[in-house]
């Protein structure tokens, strides 16, 4: 994906029409983990791959890959075995363990390994990189799992790594790329070094669980649920627990088209752009974004705007949209971020490029922020103040955040907002360390799609002595229950 998907969409006109998405939030299905069929083994070596040799081993892989579906056997790996080879490698309805062997590039070919079909398993393996540039091909990612054609389906990925042979290389697209994939449980995926994502979910994939994902030093996102609007078709169903961005050259944890995609307990560091973003593209043309959930995640040094245009700037959690609806089968699409939730996330510093530690923008509808922890937002940008909240989307609510240290303001209403914003219970504990023309708490510019902005039971230490500049209406400003000094 082009770093052109990921400028901050501002200025967008229009409504959105909601239909399909509104609702209680739904409940994820865990991946099936029914045991995988087992059938005859062979081991590599058995079938006249040499594990010794230096020289590429290319062709006997790809027969020995070839005959296992054909005679349906599964395959394993000679135990820390490093085979050599210069080519894809295809495994149809089979499983192969690995046993803690390597599948290692001698050049920038492809040495993708592809797996469709269903009831299989891939345990116990590195897929090691020599490309030295990116490409969009899948046939240069690591670890591919289904295609646009061919489902892979209920299946197992187990402890496999994907990893460059030397400093400089990588594999030359996503590390890990499921597409068009459904029911399958993964476990400990590692990717370091990708060109492009570190795990990537498309094409309609469904109903996967990842367990303790890890991606470093991605070219790209670290970890990426995209719907693209001509595929027709939407993922849905994804759960990742426990898993780790560090490093990106762009988010940590997306959703760029998705349905009840869940995110539990991810820690996201030094993101180039937006630790946590959810957000329906008008660039690649995705669709929008639908009851995701993102449970306790912690966010460290994101938006460090490396390598990223100048004046770029986003949040580290960014939730939005843009207007209109797409059809995905004979359902009515929002492009928007709707019934989107983020419960119990700590922000803690954020890189030089961060406007705000939540942005949330116009299209984001009804979005849900529970129980945030906000820490050390500061910047080194002489050009930056990052905020606390930045509130641009429809009946926003923030229900009892914790902001300390904030170089600019604790809470920023924006022109964008709309339907009704509501803030419970803040507490706030030195925001605006750094001057700047505003001098409040809370600033709320003049929003003419805004019913009322609420915020009540806030206590506020440490900072301005003066709650609130408003260019609202004063009928759409209702203040309770706040303690200031």
């Amino acid at each position: 994906m082009a770093w052109s998907r990921r400028q901050v969409i501002a200025g967008l006109a229009g409504s959105c029409v909601i239909t399909a998405c509104q609702g209680k939030e739904r409940s994820v299905a865990s991946a099936p983990t029914g045991t995988i069929t087992k059938r005859p083994t062979r081991t590599l070596s058995s079938l006249g791959v040499d594990r010794f040799s230096n020289r590429d081993q290319w062709t006997r892989l790809d027969q020995a890959f070839r005959a296992a579906h054909e005679q349906g056997f599964d395959l394993l790996g000679d135990p820390d075995a490093y085979y050599r080879h210069d080519g894809p490698l295809s495994l149809q309805g089979v499983s192969f363990d690995g046993q803690g062997c390597t599948l290692g590039a001698l050049a920038d070919a492809r040495q993708v390994l592809r797996c469709i079909g269903r009831d299989f398993r891939i345990a116990n393996l590195r897929l090691l990189g020599a490309a030295n540039a990116r490409t969009s091909d899948d046939w240069d990612d690591g670890l591919w799992i289904g295609d646009e054609g061919n489902q892979a389906t209920d299946f197992v990925i187990e402890n496999v790594t994907v990893d460059a042979v030397a400093p400089g290389r990588g594999v030359a697209a996503a590390g890990f790329m499921f597409n068009n994939a459904h029911r399958g449980r993964i476990i400990r995926p590692i990717v370091r070094h990708s060109f492009a994502d570190g795990i990537h979910v498309t094409n309609g994939s469904t109903d996967l669980t990842f367990e303790r994902p890890l991606a470093e030093n991605t070219g790209d996102d670290g970890f990426a649920v995209v719907s693209y609007v001509r595929q027709r078709q939407v993922c849905r169903n994804i759960r990742a627990v426990d898993g780790i961005s560090r490093d990106s050259a762009a988010r940590g944890f997306t959703v760029v088209g998705g349905t009840d995609v869940v995110y539990e307990r991810p820690l996201i560091e030094r993101a180039a752009a937006a630790g946590v973003y959810l957000y329906g593209e008008e660039a690649f043309n995705t669709f929008g974004v639908a009851r995701c959930q993102v449970i306790a995640p912690v966010i460290r040094g994101c938006v460090t705007g490396r390598r990223l245009p100048a004046g770029f700037d986003q949040g580290a959690i960014t939730i939005g949209g843009r207007a209109g609806q797409d059809l995905a089968g004979s359902e009515t699409l929002p492009r928007a971020a709707v019934d989107c939730t983020v419960t119990d996330p700590v922000i803690d510093t954020v890189g030089r490029a961060c406007r705000a530690a939540v942005m949330l923008h116009e299209f984001a509808v009804r979005p849900r922020i529970a129980g945030a922890r906000l820490r050390n937002i500061t910047s080194n940008n002489p050009d930056l103040r990052p905020n606390g909240f930045d509130i641009g989307g429809r009946d926003a609510v923030i229900d009892r955040p914790q902001l300390t240290d904030i170089a600019g303001l604790a809470f920023v209403l924006t022109r964008t907002a709309s339907g009704t914003a509501t803030v419970t219970a803040p507490v706030v504990s030195g925001s605006r360390l750094r001057g700047g023309p505003v001098d409040s708490a809370i600033y709320a510019e003049n929003a003419p799609g805004l019913r009322r902005l609420s915020i009540s039971g806030g206590r506020f230490t440490k900072g301005s002595t003066r709650l609130v500049i408003s260019l609202l209406p004063a009928d759409k400003l209702r203040l309770a229950d706040n303690v200031i000094g």
